[in-house]
């Protein structure tokens, strides 16, 4: 009869684990978002990010494990402040990544200098398609044009 009841129990289902992680992190004061985003797992980060936003934003950015499509989808934030989309720019790990590279330019609030240094990280192929991305801004295109006649 022990065996029996041991092979009844099963390991919780994802559903249930995903349902958890949103009943812990529902009702966080804002220092208890910010201390959980800076050294949270995955799950957790995802699920902050979704419910608190802006709120937790910085401190995602500061969280050494976050990875390259949760800083993407930062930094596709239209509102994302200027002081965020700086960080992003300056991390030159971050910028080796193609998608963080493609959600920045589409980012309204990128500066003309940090269009630049992103569009010279591009690898050539993919500088060529900048031009006739349409989720660019006019800006970000006309400055992968002007790079393609210069090289």
């Amino acid at each position: 009869p022990m065996m029996e009841r041991a092979t009844c129990e099963r390991e919780p289902e994802p559903r249930k684990i995903a349902l958890n992680v949103h009943e812990r992190l529902r009702g966080l004061t804002l220092a208890q978002q910010v201390k959980l985003a800076h050294s949270g797992e995955s799950a957790e980060r995802i699920v902050l990010e979704r419910m608190y936003g802006k709120n937790v934003w910085e401190a995602l950015l500061h969280n050494p494990r976050i990875t390259g499509p949760e800083v993407a989808r930062i930094a596709r934030m239209g509102m994302l402040p200027r002081p965020l989309v700086e960080i992003i720019v300056g991390n030159g790990a971050w910028l080796q990544i193609p998608e963080v590279r493609r959600a920045l330019l589409t980012n309204p609030r990128l500066g003309v200098d940090q269009v630049q240094r992103i569009l010279r990280l591009m690898p050539k192929h993919e500088l060529k398609l900048a031009p006739m991305q349409t989720a660019y801004s006019h800006a970000v295109r006309d400055a992968a044009r002007r790079m393609l006649k210069e090289s």
